[in-house]
């Protein structure tokens, strides 16, 4: 086989591990995101949670404020982060769109070589074993 299918190989092996690679962390960024997401709508919820119905004492509902301040506080960095782990993703299925194509475009062109060395090999062995036929012919027709 010849050298440049070999190498060519090792290219495509090369290209589809990184593809799995991209795809791995593709998933993991994917649960990052909705992990993310979760914890917002948690805090969203505990942001909203309607006060105890006897509780009109000025430092109960002091209290309350802030809680709910720091809730919000909370929200906000976690929508931030979101934002950065969505950016994040986009730019992991960018490269993995990427890495696809070339992995695809080096198996495209390893097959392609494949064929023609496998059209080469088969002319070749034709080649063979027509000399070999037209040789014993030959000895025939001087035999006989």
């Amino acid at each position: 086989m010849p050298r440049t299918i070999r190498t060519l190989e090792h290219l495509v092996q090369m290209r589809a591990r990184t593809v799995k690679d991209l795809s791995g962390k593709l998933s993991s960024q994917q649960q990052l995101c909705q992990r993310y997401e979760n914890n917002i709508q948690a805090l969203n919820n505990l942001a909203v949670s309607p006060a105890g119905a006897g509780n009109t004492h000025a430092a109960m509902m002091t209290n309350q404020a802030h809680y709910k301040k720091n809730i919000q506080r909370i929200i906000n960095w976690q929508k931030q982060e979101q934002v950065l782990a969505d950016m994040k993703m986009q730019e992991i299925q960018q490269n993995l769109l990427h890495e696809a194509r070339r992995e695809r475009g080096y198996q495209l062109v390893l097959e392609q070589r494949q064929d023609k060395f496998a059209s080469e090999e088969t002319r070749k062995d034709q080649k063979t074993t027509d000399a070999m036929s037209t040789q014993s012919w030959m000895r025939r027709i001087r035999q006989g």
